[in-house]
């Protein structure tokens, strides 16, 4: 067993016990033997501290079968298996290399040289240490017991069969682990074939199937047909989400699809059609679930696409296939991870084509034009669609998806005037007075911007507002901080246009209520101000904006 490094452990009740299972051990494999010794309490191998995948597989109880059929690792990956027998006769688990047959001779070689131990088999645990097709092995596991083992995933990309070698048991007990980089969380993917016509997807429960098969890559795939029309396929699959979240998946198709996660409708994308995209979303716990996807094809093109999102990824695909430029999409959200925010930088309706969007997990958003450091729009719910752009890179100016949008006004933010009551210089495309540097990311993902204005530094940070209301969901702080040498005392701030009624230190008028602290707002034609007050080279403004009640 050759760059194995494993661990194995039994529950056992005492020392005596454990000495009794370690001289058994050390009779039929030395190997084993120390290996199980140096980490017989519970240590993890060294290097294995952090690991990449953790797997378990368990035997099905009078079943002669594993559980999973197949799982996809990425090359160089540090895996944790887990090797249950709650059945009633003993099992092992050995994964082998893909041998001359690339995989596709399920570990036959290994079984050939278990048939050739003849009567030393069963001293062996029916198990030919050292055969160079062995990657990493469980040992013998008796009935109620399990077993942990770790090993390092080879380079080479390919199919790795697992099998059990005690006698009898290799037909039925085996799978794959498929070592890709395009390895994902989907295992047990299986799927049925079915020839037929129709106009929206039938009960394929009611229909025999023409043909199935495991897809050991875990990715949805419709190319095993024999016909570029009239077929369907059932595909069903546990998909593992890695943290408690909201999940959205994208499911493009040509003709119709469905996606179900534990067995309920997520996505409907059913009927007669051309390449469409359609999402749903959910919110799951870590952990498995089931994944099942129903699609038909009746006639000309044939595409199938599914991508997910979840805390901490985007746009993950879950096909062999993915959308196609020029398709016609429906409802491609762009939704924060939880706990996070998401950015999208396009062109943004009403935030000019230098804009970038900022969608936040507290169920506020905002759009940034990065030409005039002004917040352009701010709004409720879902972030944006980005079809228009996302697909195939489309031309045009996508606007918030979300509702209660609220535009602030175009042009320059921070100017210098004569006089507080000065008219206010027309809007620029691009103003020379600002020199916009990037931003950065905190580790929730949310952007500060950065700028200079001659020699004076700008941060401008927002921050989400959790909000008690039902109705209205939450606001937004904005967070300006100037330093640097003090060019002007007449250096304002706009903040927005329209007629507004002061009640303490609060503006608002029928859809906005706006508070400063660092600075005295005033009312001057038609348009909310702030002059920005410098003290010891500093000077900061916190803005808060909210929907009016």
């Amino acid at each position: 067993m050759l760059n194995l490094a494993f661990l194995i452990k039994d529950c056992f009740k005492s020392r005596a016990t454990l000495s009794m299972k370690f001289s058994k051990i050390f009779f039929i494999s030395p190997l084993i033997c120390l290996i199980s010794i140096q980490f017989c309490f519970g240590n993890v191998p060294k290097g294995f501290e952090k690991i990449d995948r953790e797997i378990i597989i368990s035997t099905l109880e009078a079943q002669m079968k594993y559980d999973l059929k197949s799982f996809s690792v990425k090359p160089n990956s540090k895996v944790k298996v887990v090797f249950k027998n709650p059945d009633s006769l003993p099992h092992n688990l050995i994964i082998c290399t893909p041998g001359k047959k690339k995989g596709g001779d399920k570990g036959q070689e290994v079984i050939d040289a278990v048939l050739k131990l003849g009567d030393k088999g069963v001293g062996m645990n029916w198990e030919p240490n050292g055969h160079p097709r062995i990657l990493a092995s469980s040992g013998m596991v008796q009935p109620g017991k399990e077993v942990t083992f770790y090993f390092k995933i080879p380079k080479e990309e390919g199919d790795y069969p697992y099998i059990c070698t005690f006698p009898g048991h290799y037909q039925l007990m085996n799978g794959m682990m498929r070592v890709s980089a395009k390895a994902n969380p989907i295992s047990n993917l299986i799927y049925k074939l079915y020839y037929g016509e129709w106009n929206k997807l039938p009960d394929f429960s009611e229909l025999d199937f023409n043909k199935t098969g495991v897809l050991t890559s875990g990715l949805f795939d419709i190319s095993d047909t024999e016909t570029n029309d009239k077929f369907g396929f059932v595909f069903e699959g546990t998909i593992e989400c890695p943290k408690d979240g909201k999940y959205t998946f994208s499911l493009s198709s040509d003709d119709g699809s469905m996606l179900l996660i534990d067995d309920a409708v997520l996505v409907d994308n059913d009927g007669v059609h051309g390449t469409k995209t359609m999402q749903g979303a959910a919110e799951l716990m870590a952990g498995k679930h089931k994944i099942e996807l129903r699609y038909f094809e009746k006639g000309g093109g044939e595409n199938l696409s599914v991508l997910w999102t979840g805390p901490g990824f985007k746009n993950v695909p879950l096909s062999k296939t993915l959308p196609k430029p020029g398709q016609i999409v429906v409802g491609m959200l762009i939704e924060p991870p939880a706990g996070e925010a998401s950015i999208y930088r396009n062109f943004i309706d009403g935030a000019g084509p230098r804009a970038i969007g900022v969608g936040y997990d507290e169920g506020v958003n905002l759009a940034f034009d990065a030409n005039n450091m002004r917040l352009a729009m701010i709004w409720h719910g879902e972030f944006i669609d980005g079809a228009r752009h996302w697909i195939g890179r489309g031309q045009g100016f996508q606007p918030p998806a979300g509702s209660d949008v609220i535009r602030l006004p175009e042009g320059v933010v921070i100017t210098e005037l004569e006089q507080a009551d000065s008219v206010w210089p027309g809007s620029d495309y691009r103003t020379k007075e600002l020199d916009f540097k990037g931003y950065v990311l905190d580790k929730m993902q949310r952007p500060t911007f950065k700028y200079s204005r001659g020699g004076i530094s700008i941060t401008d940070k927002s921050t989400p507002l959790v909000s008690t209301s039902v109705e209205k969901p939450g606001a937004i702080r904005r967070t300006l901080k100037f330093s640097g040498e003090e060019t002007s005392t007449n250096l304002y701030l706009r903040l927005a246009q329209g007629n507004f009624e002061k009640e303490k230190d609060t503006f608002s008028n029928s859809e906005l209520s706006l508070s400063v602290k660092g600075g005295e707002v005033f009312a001057e034609r038609g348009e909310l101000r702030v002059p920005i007050k410098f003290s010891g080279g500093k000077s900061e403004l916190k803005i808060t904006y909210s929907w009016a009640q």
